[in-house]
């Protein structure tokens, strides 16, 4: 969720972060959604690690306990609660399940 993945021209400055939020990575998620047909393709990445700090991450994520607004604009963008359950953990559950047997 590096700000300069989420919008076109970003450029780091004191205060870049300000102009991205949470919903810019929903609506990447939802973009996925949409060209992939179904909620089936689209999950949370584990990337963040501290390889960069929050001067390069959306305004609204502080820590890694803010993921969970992404449920939320979900919901509220009309996905089905079981459409979120995938794209929250169940898509990486799945693959790992089916790439461990």
């Amino acid at each position: 969720m590096d700000d300069w993945m989420l919008v076109p021209d970003w450029t780091e400055q004191p205060d870049a972060n300000q102009r991205v939020s949470m919903e810019d990575v929903v609506n990447h998620i939802d973009h996925i959604c949409q060209v992939a047909g179904n909620a089936e393709h689209a999950a949370i990445g584990s990337d963040l690690d501290g390889g960069y700090g929050t001067e390069q991450t959306p305004r609204d994520l502080d820590t890694i306990a803010d993921l969970h607004k992404i449920a939320h604009i979900l919901r509220r963008r009309g996905y089905a609660e079981a459409d979120v359950l995938k794209v929250m953990h169940g898509n990486w559950v799945q693959f790992l399940r089916q790439a461990w047997t």
